[in-house]
């Protein structure tokens, strides 16, 4: 049976994020938590994605949230394996 993926890193690195100035960042993955999704892997992605927003968009992170961040991918990567080990590349047809 696959490892149960923990919502806590997440809620985490939302206060993390919250304290130190990035609150947008913080309140979206809050809202992506406490919302409504059809699927467990609906949630998941969305919350994927919202990492790699955060990873892309929130600079200076510091260690710890660095640290959360890393976390928050490795749960994601639980139920999509390989979730964004690729998202630095530029999307072309």
């Amino acid at each position: 049976m696959p490892e149960a993926v923990s919502s806590e890193p997440f809620y985490a690195l939302a206060a993390a994020l919250k304290e130190s100035g990035f609150s947008a960042h913080g309140s979206r993955l809050e809202s992506i938590l406490d919302g409504t999704w059809t699927t467990s892997s609906e949630l998941i992605a969305e919350l994927g994605v919202a990492v790699l927003a955060i990873r892309k968009e929130c600079r200076p992170l510091n260690s710890a949230q660095k640290a959360l961040l890393k976390e928050c991918l490795r749960q994601v990567r639980k139920a999509w394996p390989g979730f964004g080990w690729f998202s630095w590349l530029p999307f072309r047809w």
